[in-house]
């Protein structure tokens, strides 16, 4: 599972367009629950970001779904992605330039 964190709060829906927005259009991008998306590729079994919100921060859990191979083929391609995608929208304040 890979984390990331914000000092800022940040909806579910500003998520859910930034991943669409930075993954690109082969990437779908939905909202599973109030505070969870799942993001996928067609024919692969998505993965899930998982958003908590608490006095004025964000952190974003990137985990994996489904059987162990599943998992596997996530932990080494998609998650990494989405990881990414979410530390370039959402960590640049907090990284010195």
């Amino acid at each position: 599972m890979s984390t990331v964190r914000t000092e800022r709060e940040v909806t579910v829906e500003d998520v859910q367009c930034t991943l669409a927005d930075l993954l690109g259009p082969k990437y779908h991008v939905t909202v599973a629950s109030g505070s969870t998306l799942k993001v996928g590729r067609t024919g692969v079994i998505p993965s899930q970001v998982k958003i908590r919100r608490a006095s004025g921060t964000t952190e974003f859990k990137v985990t994996t779904t489904g059987l162990i191979v599943s998992r596997i083929v996530q932990a080494v391609s998609l998650n990494p992605r989405v990881k990414r995608a979410l530390e370039r929208a959402y960590s640049r304040a907090e990284t010195p330039v």
